[in-house]
């Protein structure tokens, strides 16, 4: 079948798929309170924790002319409820998300929020760039970042120490890693690893894609079409991490990290790993399991002259295709990311949650030890982990599988790149083509 007849196979079985699930989530009109307020519906996704946020909570109580009903969808179903709810016509009109704003706005899934932002007084500029990047799809917004984690260098003082390492000094590059991790690193009378200095892809950064960063990698040509992995940048961070596996035994390191655990089992907390890049919640985990543990947190390591690099993806707020009160959406939505509301949800949560607003996160009151510092700094640092929008998932499963094939010795890094490279321009090259047709041929706001 050929490229467009699959296209269109595709569309019938979406406009079938549509047709039905209006039929079966059908609901009527819903009654006005008829109190004079607007009520408008927010769904937000929960884990172990169900309660109200506290922006929604807050929302509700300082104002009287917007009524916020807010409703927990669970972690595990909040993408197939909230697409069923906007293909039945009766969305939500605020859900707040944390996988890629382009995933939902190329399923024409959200509202464009451009008019309400120059209608208001909303400073952009008020957001981490790495955050705000995230926001847009083809020249327009469609979310407002309220919340992200920051990364850094986690390391053991009480292990540097026995090692002859100063504690106060942790590694600024990467060959300073290589040195320190060697000193770290002990063996059992069988030869075994018992304690590693670093492990490239333990923890919450693969160091392989910092390393990419730094030496400023750009997955994607400036169109959106072309897919760039073979780069001397990947190349130079694939044969790193090799070498590194292939001076500890790939068997080793791998039967190593096979042994660690979650909580008090993590390598970290226990003191079985020195070093390692690591979120922000775990300055509240190592309290937990590992009180007795010295620890530094430090900025992430670079190559000599250049810049070091981190991560931040964003949980987001946004108004889903067909909301009956968007307007009374966006102010609910423009309130939540305000600086005072951010910090003040900051204080009222046991969550780990770092502002997307850089004017909370930067406020003395967030900044409250040097560790939050080196968090906050980290965050303007930051790259968006959404490199290639429309096939987000496939490029890091391809990402990931290269560096393994290149630590396992199987490809060098060039061919690696170069598989993975195709694959994913191929994702691409489909979902650009059915991004396409849709907007083409979907009927929106009454307009096809």
């Amino acid at each position: 079948m050929s490229g467009w007849g699959t296209i269109a196979q595709r569309a019938g079985w979406v406009l079938l798929a549509l047709v039905t699930v209006a039929f079966l989530v059908w609901t009527p009109e819903r009654a006005a309170p008829g109190d004079g307020r607007t009520h408008i519906r927010y769904w937000y996704i929960v884990g172990a924790q169900d309660d109200v946020p506290y922006h929604a909570r807050r929302f509700n109580e300082v104002q009287d002319s917007i009524v916020v009903h807010a409703t927990p969808i669970p972690w595990n179903e909040h993408e197939r409820k909230i697409l069923t709810a906007v293909l039945s016509g009766d969305p939500p009109d605020v859900v707040s998300q944390f996988v890629p704003v382009v995933k939902w706005a190329s399923r024409l899934a959200l509202e464009p929020l451009d008019r309400h932002i120059e209608a208001s007084d909303l400073d952009t500029t008020a957001f981490f760039p790495a955050l705000w990047s995230e926001m847009g799809w083809q020249g327009q917004t469609y979310a407002l970042p309220i919340n992200s984690t920051s990364y850094a260098l986690f390391y053991n003082k009480a292990l540097f120490r026995d090692a002859g390492l100063d504690a106060g000094q942790p590694p600024t590059t990467w060959d300073e890693v290589i040195a320190a991790a060697e000193r770290l690193t002990s063996r059992g009378p069988d030869g075994r690893l018992t304690r590693v200095g670093f492990v490239p892809d333990y923890g919450n950064l693969p160091t392989t894609q910092l390393m990419a960063w730094q030496q400023d990698a750009q997955f994607l040509s400036e169109d959106g079409r072309t897919v760039r992995l073979d780069t001397p940048a990947m190349r130079q961070a694939l044969r790193w991490i090799a070498d590194f596996y292939a001076a500890y035994g790939v068997d080793n390191l791998k039967a190593f990290t096979s042994g660690l655990g979650s909580a008090d089992q993590h390598g970290f907390l226990s003191g079985r790993i020195g070093m390692a890049v690591l979120d922000l919640s775990y300055l509240d985990q190592l309290a937990r399991y590992a009180p007795g543990v010295a620890y530094g947190v430090a900025p992430i390591p670079t190559f000599p002259g250049r810049p070091t690099a981190s991560s931040a993806g964003s949980w987001w707020l946004a108004v889903p295709r067909g909301a009956r009160h968007p307007e009374a959406a966006f102010a609910f939505m423009r309130f939540a990311v305000q600086k005072h509301v951010q910090l003040e949800e900051v204080a009222a949560t046991d969550e780990d949650l770092f502002p997307a607003n850089r004017h909370a996160a930067t406020d003395p009151r967030f900044l409250t030890s040097p560790e939050m510092e080196v968090f906050a700094e980290q965050m303007t640092v930051a790259y968006s982990p959404t490199v290639v929008p429309l096939a987000h998932d496939v490029f890091w499963r391809e990402f990931f599988g290269a560096q393994e094939r290149v630590i396992y010795g199987l490809q060098a890094p060039g061919e690696a790149l170069r598989q993975a490279e195709a694959v994913v321009q191929d994702a691409l090259d489909r979902a650009v083509s059915y991004d396409q047709y849709v907007r083409a041929n979907v009927d929106r706001d009454g307009e096809g």
